[in-house]
């Protein structure tokens, strides 16, 4: 079907204009001199540094890297970057950055990311607003390990630092478009410049749009994509020679309906898991009824999929999943060069982001549940929220010269965020005394959260004696924080004009003027050993503030905060840059701590029936291991990188973590216990936590902690030649990403569990010589590589096979897919003047 490629109003406008301008052709950019590697520079310190200066692990993604393999989104730089993992939730609202296998997984508002995530040194307020478009990016620097002394909170794990394009030159014109076989497509345009001596400018549109690789049969709509459209501008200002002002506004509209579920495996189980016996034999859907309801059979729920097909992509829903968000705001820093070469900065950010969340809770298209006083089921079951983020931040820095063998940087940070969400889930309604009990487990919540941060910084490096440099780092904050919370069962009663909460204490609660003071700090011992070669370690630590558990399940019990998370990390490494600037290496070694780890796990009370989730404060989780960057240039034009990542996240101190589900474990003797006194209908090593109790406990010390690969690992390849008799250039590139297995759920359940996988890519086309024009092709998953990223994604868990409440579950296995777990095809063209 041939389908129009629409541009906003906006977009188009800035197309027209780029177009009609008189434009003039552009020198190449690159000063790096031919055969050797670019020149690659951080601002990890806060200042403008080569990166084989930087005594810390950073991997960098240039923008020729961004370019060349069609980055979009923060999901398509984690499957670039080795020491990353992505924990996918169940929208993008509940997604989540992993360093070093360490990140924060939280349904709830009232908990920060252990990843901050930085652009154009303004911190987002929340990890899940990174998860949109990434327009006019320059590049990537990921500072690994905890960077809470230059970057604060939420940055306990470490940091993604996102740099978008500056402002250089004369006036350059770009406009790209990119489209697949599989109906995906961008375009964009910018410009950007020199306008005079005292004014400059750059401005970017761009629209996107991916319907997903998913097939919905209810409505013959494609789901389980993404897309939006973006605008960006920077205006700078030179009143004069010492004093620059860059004001940089931005908006964003994202639709992401990532998160809906596809069934691709239903089976009952026979034998113990424990004891490694267990047999799965699938089953079809004849026979099999939602909760064991006789009036929702599968084969009506479910009609049309083949749900033994691993890799199915029908699905049946008549409600959507995803997220719909709009996030808009404006950045203002004024920079003071100094008589001493010294800079000093201001840094202010003003930023909105709005969102509406929704999920298909009963994965049908099917209505699912009784209303008041219907004796066949009639109302589907739903769920779906609101957030709206505020958040202002104000920085002033002191930055020394570059010269000398003292350079320090220095800064005042206040930042102030406010979060308010409101959600719905199920179906209850009066005359019904509606409670968390009731069918559905309905709720009905407005909570909102605030934080104010006041903090001083500085870091000096300090070359005390010629080759060997000291770095250290201090930082104290002061956390004001609070929440409040009101709650119903009342899934009818949509905006606070008619909701009436619960009694106080109860359904109400609310904790204001919070204190939270921490102190950070690192730092490091660097050895020069050659101009080109360098060893360094370097110790440092890390503070996420107190937390807040305002969920659904929110109890007196844990009203609350939750207390800090804080970490500790050693690392130890090498850099090199070798052979004339033909080769750089990088090496690190590294082991981190994490105590009073924030994590959200699911848990039952005795004689209650609802699935609660509560935020944990896990004693102590440790990663360590290492990580090798490599880059050369092997030959005239062509180049080769390498990043490996080895990871060993593991659960060093929980005695009482969560169990998971094993029907083989079968109750004894007319108890609810099994043979040797765990908890009949979980796992083996689940035992009551007090006696009588019907609610279980596994001792996780010394598991494994879930979510990332022992071995990640990334090879690419880029040859660029000269075309016989044409003015042209071609190029061909390849990349090679390899992944081992690893656990999904922190329970340790056995069946939650990812394969590992390889993946290659394979680009080639051809540019003119002044690079004015480049057409590009791209197959992504060349050899059609099958895999299952997400092992017993969030899906249907309730069929049994049989019309009653206790005849035998079901085990319905479900996949979210990733872009690329199909083979795909793409033409990029881009356009310079």
């Amino acid at each position: 079907m041939k389908r129009s490629i629409p541009l906003t109003p906006m977009a188009a406008a800035l197309a027209v204009a780029l177009l009609s301008m008189n434009a003039h052709a552009q020198q190449d950019e690159s000063t790096t001199k031919p055969g050797t590697l670019e020149t690659v520079v951080v601002t990890a310190n806060k200042r403008v540094e080569k990166l084989e200066n930087v005594p810390m692990a950073i991997s960098v993604m240039s923008e020729q890297e961004i370019q060349r393999t069609n980055i979009r989104e923060i999901e398509d730089v984690v499957a670039m970057m080795p020491s990353l993992t992505l924990n996918s939730g169940t929208t993008a609202a509940n997604n989540a950055i992993f360093m070093r296998g360490i990140g924060t997984v939280s349904v709830g508002i009232g908990v920060e990311s252990d990843v901050a995530v930085i652009i154009d040194d303004i911190p987002i307020a929340t990890q899940f607003q990174a998860f949109k478009d990434l327009a006019d990016v320059a590049r990537i620097e990921v500072l690994k390990g905890p960077q809470s002394t230059l970057f604060g909170k939420s940055a306990v794990a470490g940091a993604v630092n996102i740099v978008t394009k500056p402002i250089s030159g004369p006036m350059v014109y770009r406009a790209s478009t990119y489209l697949t076989n599989d109906n995906e497509w961008r375009v964009n345009a910018s410009a950007g410049g020199q306008l005079d001596e005292h004014f400059a400018l750059r401005l970017y549109a761009g629209k996107t749009r991916m319907p997903g690789n998913f097939h919905n049969l209810t409505d013959g709509k494609d789901v389980n994509g993404s897309g939006g459209k973006t605008f960006m501008a920077k205006l700078q200002w030179n009143p004069i020679d010492s004093v620059q002002v860059d004001l940089s506004p931005r908006y964003n509209l994202q639709e992401n309906s990532r998160g809906v579920t596809a069934v691709n495996g239903f089976f009952l189980r026979t034998g113990s898991a424990a004891a490694g016996t267990q047999v799965s034999t699938p089953i079809g859907l004849d026979g099999v009824y939602l909760n064991g309801n006789p009036q929702l059979p599968a084969s009506q729920l479910l009609a049309g999929i083949n749900v033994n097909d691993p890799g199915n992509r029908n699905v049946r829903r008549d409600f959507p999943t995803g997220l719909i968000s709009s996030d808009r705001g404006v950045g203002l820093k004024v920079s003071w060069t100094l008589p001493n070469e010294a800079t000093l900065m201001s840094i202010t950010s003003w930023s909105k982001y709005l969102a509406n969340d929704f999920r298909d809770q009963d994965f049908t298209d099917q209505p699912t549940i009784n209303s008041v006083g219907s004796a066949v089921p009639n109302v589907g079951n739903y769920q779906f929220g609101t957030y709206d983020i505020r958040s202002k931040t104000q920085e002033l820095r002191y930055v020394s010269p570059d010269t000398g063998t003292f350079k320090y940087v220095a800064g005042l940070w206040v930042a102030h965020n406010e979060i308010y969400r409101h959600f719905i889930r199920g179906y209850c309604v009066a005359p019904t005394v509606c409670s968390s009990t009731s069918p559905s487990s309905p709720t009905n919540y407005y909570t909102d959260i605030y934080n104010t941060n006041k903090s001083i910084f500085g870091q000096a490096s300090w070359e005390f004696v010629p080759t060997w440099t000291l770095t250290a780092g201090l930082r104290f904050n002061q956390e004001i924080s609070g929440y409040n919370y009101k709650r119903n069962y009342y899934t009818d009663q949509l905006d606070e004009a008619s909701f009436k909460p619960g009694p106080v204490g109860v359904d109400q609660f609310q904790s204001y003027g919070n204190s939270d003071p921490a102190t950070t700090g690192k730092i490091s011992l660097q050895k020069q050993i050659t101009p080109d070669w360098m060893v360094y370690s370097q110790v440092s630590t890390g503070y996420k503030g107190e937390a807040y558990d305002v969920t659904s399940g929110l109890k007196a019990a844990a009203a609350f905060p939750v207390k800090p998370e804080t970490s500790q990390s050693f690392e130890i490494g090498t850099k090199a840059n070798l052979f004339n600037n033909r080769m750089s290496v990088a090496a690190t070694y590294y082991n981190s701590d994490f105590f009073g780890y924030q994590q959200n796990v699911t848990y039952v009370l005795p004689n209650d029936p609802t699935i609660y989730s509560q935020l944990n404060s896990i004693p102590h989780i440790r990663t360590h291991g290492f990580e090798i960057d490599a880059n050369a240039m092997v030959g005239s034009g062509l180049s080769v990188s390498a990043a490996l990542a080895f990871t060993l996240p593991t659960i060093e101190k929980w005695a009482f973590g969560p169990c998971y589900s094993d029907p083989t474990n079968v109750a004894v003797n007319g108890t609810k216990l099994a043979a040797n006194g765990s908890i009949a209908g979980q796992n083996a090593r689940c035992f009551p936590i007090a006696p009588g109790s019907t609610t279980g406990v596994q001792n996780l010390d010394g598991q494994v902690f879930p979510g990332t690969p022992k071995i990640k690992l990334n090879v690419g390849a880029n040859y660029d030649f000269g075309i016989p008799g044409w003015p042209l250039k071609g190029f061909v590139n390849t990349n090679v990403r390899y992944q081992s297995d690893y656990s999904t759920n922190i329970n340790n359940d056995p069946n939650a569990r990812n394969k590992a996988y390889s993946i290659t890519d394979l680009g080639f086309g051809v540019r003119d010589a002044q690079d004015k024009y480049k057409i590009s092709f791209r197959v992504n998953n060349l050899f059609d590589r099958f895999y299952i990223p997400n092992a017993n994604a969030s899906g249907p868990s309730s069929f049994r096979a049989g019309p009653t409440a206790t005849s035998p579950q079901v085990s319905a296995n479900s996949w979210v897919p990733p872009r690329d777990v199909f083979r795909y095809f793409s033409v990029k063209l881009d356009v310079k003047f």
